[in-house]
């Protein structure tokens, strides 16, 4: 087998991999974003797996400052199977949001993520959102700077940014709609990442975890919303910005509200190009309010 086509084969398997953990993590994050509002503190726990052993772990907190002012934060960890050797990714972020009005809302996040000594990732974004009663439109721009770890222990940046559209629309008195799409620009070609020669310069965790770095990115997802529980489906689709190649994955969520302070959520998830035994994914989350 050519070798460059090896590696990049590697590299696309891993990067379905890495997507499903921390697409699972934002997943439950935006379905208990409104539950989360209900009170004045709002603390969640969230786990998931894929047939592949990836798990990821999440604890965020929302917080309210006034009636106005939102203070989140959270910390998580990726672990992901890699030969004999796992592989450790750390999540951190916190972030401000402002209500300045009825129609409109200002939020701005700060996070880093990655192992240090292979990839990490420091970003900043920021949520411009105007709201009406039946529908919502949000900006979504972020810069981020990559560090990539050389053999030689030698650190390689990458400025990357980011622009995201999300909007969401309510018909009636249950249905909601949403969509949003992700557009990502980097300073350097980062699909030589794929090639074989990128492994005489970063060891395979440096590989792995930057396979996650993506180009484009489509979510669209809908919902019916009652007193005590919500369910909703979804499709995502995702462009490596490494080889180029798109992964599509469908998935469901139940979020069952047990009473005014703790709700659950489950989420299923499936890829629809991924072999059968490889493809599915689950995450549960605990939210406590109060």
């Amino acid at each position: 087998m050519n070798k460059d086509v090896s590696i990049k084969q590697f590299i696309g398997r891993e990067t379905v991999l890495k997507r499903s953990i921390f697409f699972v993590i934002c997943s439950i994050l935006v379905s208990f974003s409104a539950f989360a509002e209900s009170g004045d503190t709002s603390i969640s726990l969230d786990v998931g797996k894929d047939e592949q052993n990836n798990t990821n772990s999440l604890v965020s907190v929302d917080m309210g400052l006034s009636e106005s002012r939102r203070l989140f934060f959270g910390f998580g960890k990726s672990k992901i199977p890699s030969g004999t050797d796992t592989i450790d990714s750390n999540l951190a972020f916190v972030g401000l949001s402002q209500k300045y009005s009825d129609d409109w809302k200002l939020s701005g996040t700060l996070e880093s993520s990655g192992l240090k000594g292979a990839y990490t990732m420091f970003s900043t974004s920021a949520g411009i959102q105007y709201r009406q009663d039946n529908y919502y439109l949000e900006f979504a721009p972020a810069i981020r700077r990559i560090s990539l770890t050389t053999l030689s222990k030698r650190q390689l940046i990458v400025s990357s940014a980011a622009l995201g559209i999300k909007a969401g629309l309510y018909l009636g008195k249950y249905f909601r709609l949403s969509a949003n799409t992700y557009s990502y620009s980097y300073s350097n070609d980062v699909s030589k990442l794929a090639s074989f020669a990128s492994t005489r310069f970063f060891n395979v965790k440096t590989l792995l975890l930057s396979s996650g770095l993506l180009k484009k990115s489509y979510n669209v997802e809908t919902g019916l919303d009652f007193d005590s529980f919500s369910v909703s489906i979804g499709k995502n689709r995702s462009i490596s910005a490494i080889d180029n190649n798109a992964s599509d994955y469908v998935y469901s969520v139940l979020d069952y509200y047990i009473s005014d302070a703790w709700g659950v959520s489950v989420l299923f998830g499936e890829y629809l190009n991924t072999p059968s035994d490889q493809n599915n994914y689950s995450a549960l989350t605990v939210n406590y309010s109060f």
